[in-house]
């Protein structure tokens, strides 16, 4: 919260009401009969004014200090733009770079950049290796299914991988790259870092033994990768 002072007060004014009230108070029939009551009583009620003129003072005191500050709650500045701007403008260069260097239309490079980007990020990958990844499987495709069950755009296999990436709709696009960007993170973990071994391990499965397809995938990858990394933004 930020705060903001105002104008000051009369301080005139508060000292002339504080000494209303006391001259009020003095004058009261309980403070007059109080006299003649017996002297244990007369201290109680003396004990009991004490306490309510120091109340009174605390009060005033506060308010004054409070008044002079002039502090008011004022509403939490909203975040600047700027950070959503440059979002934006990261995901339509990003678009371009997809679109010149795989031939996809921008309009849809660009939507698939927002993903990319985005799924790049949670999972710690390169971009560039994700869209890619994505070009090599589907051509940016949104609907695509491969004979063995494969589907969407980065080809993720739902009785394999659905459980693991908690996806509740392999077939939406979006979810999609997310997930095989989720299923490539942790095979380069397996791999330890190994580029190569889990792309393969993505292409052929982490135990299958078809060596020729998995090398003739991670080639094809890296001539993309080449491609698009060579992009001048």
């Amino acid at each position: 919260m930020t705060s903001e002072p105002q104008g000051q007060p009369d301080q005139l004014s508060i000292k002339d009401r504080l000494t209303a009230c006391l001259d009020a108070l003095s004058q009261t029939q309980l403070i007059q009969r109080a006299r003649h009551l017996p002297k244990v009583a007369l201290a109680s009620g003396a004990v009991f004014g004490v306490l309510v003129l120091g109340l009174m003072t605390l009060s005033f005191a506060l308010a004054n200090v409070v008044a002079h500050q002039g502090y008011e709650t004022v509403a939490m500045a909203k975040p600047a733009a700027t950070s959503r701007l440059i979002r934006q403008t990261e995901v339509a260069q990003f678009g371009n770079r997809v679109s010149n260097a795989f031939g996809i239309n921008n309009n849809v490079a660009t939507e698939f950049a927002d993903w990319i980007l985005e799924a790049s990020e949670r999972q710690q990958l390169s971009p560039e290796l994700l869209a890619s990844l994505v070009v090599t499987e589907s051509s940016f495709r949104k609907s695509v299914r491969s004979n063995v069950g494969a589907v969407g755009p980065a080809q993720v296999r739902p009785d394999y991988w659905g459980d693991f990436c908690g996806a509740s709709d392999l077939l939406d696009p979006e979810q999609n790259v997310y997930c095989g960007a989720q299923v490539l993170s942790h095979l380069m973990e397996r791999c330890d870092g190994d580029k190569a071994c889990a792309l393969a391990a993505y292409n052929v499965g982490p135990y299958a033994t078809r060596e020729n397809a998995a090398k003739r995938y991670v080639k094809k990858i890296d001539r993309y990768l080449s491609s698009f990394e060579n992009q001048q933004l």
